[in-house]
C-alpha cells in the first residue's frame, strides 16, 4: 500500500496528515534558508577581531550556536529530502 518506513498498515489514522508538496518544498526551502542564514552570520562574526577575552569568549559561544543551529536546520532539510520530497514524487509519477 505504502512503501514509507515510518508508515505501517498498523498506523493509526490519528497520526497521518495530508500535506500539499508545495507546501512541504516551501518548509524545506525556509529550512534551507536558515541553514544558510546562520552559517553566514557564523562566519562574519570571524570578522570581528578583539583583544578583550570576554567578548572573544562571546564570539566564540555565538558562533558555536549558530553554527550548531545551522547543522540541525542541515538535518532536517535533508530529513525533507529523504523521507517527505521522494514519496511526493513517487506519487506523483503513479498519477
Amino acid at each position: 500500500m505504502n512503501n514509507h518506513p515510518s508508515i505501517s498498515i498498523d498506523t493509526p489514522a490519528s497520526r497521518l496528515v495530508t500535506v500539499d508538496s508545495l507546501y512541504l518544498r516551501l518548509m524545506n526551502d525556509r529550512v534551507q534558508d536558515i541553514y544558510i542564514n546562520t552559517d553566514h552570520l557564523a562566519t562574519a562574526l570571524d570578522a570581528i577581531n578583539t583583544k578583550d577575552d570576554v567578548s572573544q569568549g562571546v564570539l566564540v559561544a555565538v558562533k558555536a550556536a549558530l553554527y550548531a543551529n545551522s547543522e540541525l536546520a542541515g538535518i532536517v532539510s535533508e530529513m525533507f529530502c529523504e523521507h517527505a520530497l521522494p514519496y511526493q514524487a513517487e506519487a506523483t509519477d503513479h498519477e
